[in-house]
């Protein structure tokens, strides 16, 4: 995030862009692994991973970088924080064997998805307007001398 977003509104916008870029490269990346039989194996990850891993790694590069802001908006507007766990993806760890399981699942997507909603509609809520009591004659003359 090169420049400083002061929009809450804003903001969230980048945070949606960030997330399904980042969920989109995870996506990509299972996909792929899932062509052919594969062993898991720490080290780097074979030439036919090669595109779809560094576009995971660029995309896991932005999305840290929104992450303390996403916190402090879930905690103003007292919403559940679902950006910590997101980050903590293994790809490529379960053998063909044990069956696929996806890095991240439908319910954590799920609660990504509800999050980003209800930030974005914390965020565009329209502020509440101060309605002003009449003022009675007496604090009118008394604010007239003030």
């Amino acid at each position: 995030m090169g420049s400083r977003v002061t929009n809450d509104a804003a903001f969230v916008d980048q945070l949606r862009a960030a997330t399904r870029t980042y969920l989109d490269a995870i996506d990509a990346w299972e996909s792929s692994y899932q062509k052919f039989y594969r062993m898991p194996a720490p080290g780097p990850v074979s030439s036919d991973l090669e595109a779809e891993h560094r576009a995971y790694l660029a995309a896991r590069r932005d999305l840290p970088q929104h992450i303390p802001n996403a916190r402090r908006l879930c905690l103003k507007h007292s919403l559940r924080d679902p950006w910590p766990a997101l980050l903590h993806v293994n790809l490529g760890g379960t053998t063909p064997q044990a069956g696929f399981a996806p890095a991240i699942g439908r319910s954590e997507r799920a609660l990504i998805v509800q999050s980003l909603d209800d930030l974005e509609s914390a965020c565009r809520a329209l502020p509440e307007v101060r309605v002003e009591k009449p003022r009675g004659l007496w604090r009118r003359v008394l604010d007239y001398f003030a």
